[in-house]
């Protein structure tokens, strides 16, 4: 009986070291996941005005960044930013310029080792705004977004708060003759 119980505790502790041993490292696991990214700091500009394009990788990267026909490149090592900045041209009308970024590592270093290079690209649409758009004042005599010329508002809320101070003082005087009245009699 002992012996069968402790056969079976061998059995039972060599299948959970088998399964732990197997289970753990999956041929996925062997290589980290790929993280690429392209990120500004703002994607809505006015003329003259300066932006920074981020560019970073888990991976050794040849990077292309190219906006509004200026090409910047640089070769990173794994988890070194390639930051560099632009600047917006002069335009009469809003106008939208993508930031192309592209990437390319060799494939080796990655889990789907199939290919000898591969490139990863994206795109970011900055939006430059002229400066002439950047604020429209009000037209006429009217308050803004009130609907309606503000000398007229002003004199009706003027009406308003005289006639309010003279119902209220009338009602005093009634109520104080009142008083004085029942206080004689």
């Amino acid at each position: 009986m002992k012996k069968t119980i402790s056969l079976g505790l061998a059995a039972f502790a060599a299948l959970v070291a088998v399964l732990a041993i197997v289970g753990s490292q999956s041929p996925a696991q062997a290589y980290p996941e790929i993280s690429i990214g392209l990120s500004v700091n703002r994607d809505v500009l006015y003329s003259g005005q300066d932006f920074t394009a981020t560019a970073h990788a888990n991976v050794t990267c040849s990077w292309d960044l190219e906006w509004n026909g200026v090409v910047r490149k640089a070769d990173e090592h794994p988890n070194v930013d390639f930051v560099t900045t632009y600047t917006a041209p002069k335009v009469t009308k809003v106008t939208k310029i993508p930031l192309h970024g592209t990437c390319v590592y060799d494939a080796a270093e990655t889990p789907t080792a199939a290919r000898t290079t591969a490139a990863w690209q994206r795109t970011i649409v900055i939006t430059v705004l002229p400066r002439g758009s950047a604020v429209s004042p009000p037209v006429g005599s009217d308050l803004p977004n009130t609907g309606g010329p503000s000398k007229l508002f002003l004199a009706g809320g003027l009406v308003l708060l005289l006639s309010g101070a003279i119902a209220v003082t009338v009602a005093r005087r009634r109520a104080e003759e009142a008083e004085i009245q029942a206080s004689r009699a």
